[in-house]
């Protein structure tokens, strides 16, 4: 079977297609044949060398997966071969076929697409968690024409809340107004703070997402209402976001770090909120594809924030 994998880190020339063994579902686990695995900008900071925790080389990354059960292990009465699924893992996921444990394996709703769910797998529950991190009403979301933001602007307008984008190109401003945001900003323009607040009748916005850091993220703090909360959870730009501390103090402003992978006992909660604005018409799952051969393409693209929704590879 073919899997990528890097076995040193660096740009995106160190991933390769290489061929392994199909793997074997041991007691408790499903075989899964891989439709489409998500790529996420954590699988970036892995082959740069830049995640936290020391990785295993050569590593094949990957979190989400979606395609058909090809066999189950022995114990496993939950799942069923040629039943099409998608399920969350560790790592591993940019292979043609993976294993894991049956009881992480979500059946795959028939109105959704392969490469769609692996959007619902990881951005949309990220996006359900950022809104549940305080009653926000209204919210900047950056990076906005991305995998999350483009969720973050739709979950937010249908919770009622007022959504203002701020995306990286004019090229893009499209995609988030397609959303449903209230008003669109380019983070690229000198005044786009003084935008963001003018769409606010000048109080500034209750919460701010960023996935940007860096001088975007700086100048974001600056778009805050008072009592404002400022959520991190992620740095597209690769940069940190440098804040003064003591500019909280006056505003009562708060920042704040998130990651849906410290709640992943509420998965399957936010998964069924998803599901149900999608039944009722009123989420898209905007998806960009490529490939496996493509891998270093969709890297490159991720990278250098060209790419618009969930970014996939199709085996």
């Amino acid at each position: 079977m073919q899997l990528v994998q890097f076995s040193e880190h660096g740009d995106a020339g160190v991933l390769q297609v290489v061929d392994s063994p199909k793997p074997r579902p041991a007691a408790g686990q499903v075989l899964i044949k891989v439709a489409a695995a998500g790529v996420n900008y954590a699988d970036i900071w892995q082959r740069k060398g830049s995640n936290p925790t020391p990785l295993s080389l050569p590593y094949v990354p990957g979190y989400e997966v979606a395609g058909t059960i090809e066999a189950v292990g022995d114990g496993v009465t939950t799942c069923q071969v040629g039943q099409r699924v998608m399920a969350m893992l560790a790592s591993g996921g940019y292979a043609a076929y993976v294993v894991t444990l049956a009881a992480q394996v979500i059946a795959l709703p028939a109105e959704l697409e392969y490469a769609q769910a692996t959007a619902l797998l990881a951005q949309g529950p990220t996006a359900v968690g950022l809104l549940n991190t305080g009653h926000y009403a209204s919210v900047l979301v950056l990076a906005a024409a991305g995998g999350v933001g483009s969720l973050l602007v739709q979950v937010a307008k249908n919770r009622g809340i007022r959504v203002v984008a701020a995306v990286g190109s004019d090229a893009k401003k499209a995609a988030a107004q397609a959303s449903g945001a209230d008003a669109v900003v380019n983070y690229t323009q000198a005044d786009w703070v003084q935008q963001v607040r003018a769409h606010t009748a000048g109080q500034g916005v209750a919460a701010s997402f960023d996935a940007v850091g860096g001088r975007v993220g700086t100048q974001a703090l600056q778009a805050l209402a008072i009592g404002g909360t400022a959520v991190v959870y992620g740095a597209a730009s690769g940069e940190p976001t440098h804040l003064d501390a003591q500019q909280l103090i006056g505003p009562q402003q708060m920042v704040r770090g998130y990651t849906v992978f410290a709640e992943l006992a509420k998965l399957g909660e936010y998964t069924a909120e998803l599901l149900g604005y999608l039944r009722a018409g009123n989420l898209q799952l905007p998806v960009q594809s490529y490939p496996i051969a493509e891998v270093q393409t969709a890297h490159r693209d991720l990278e250098a924030r060209q790419t618009q929704g969930k970014v996939v590879l199709l085996f």
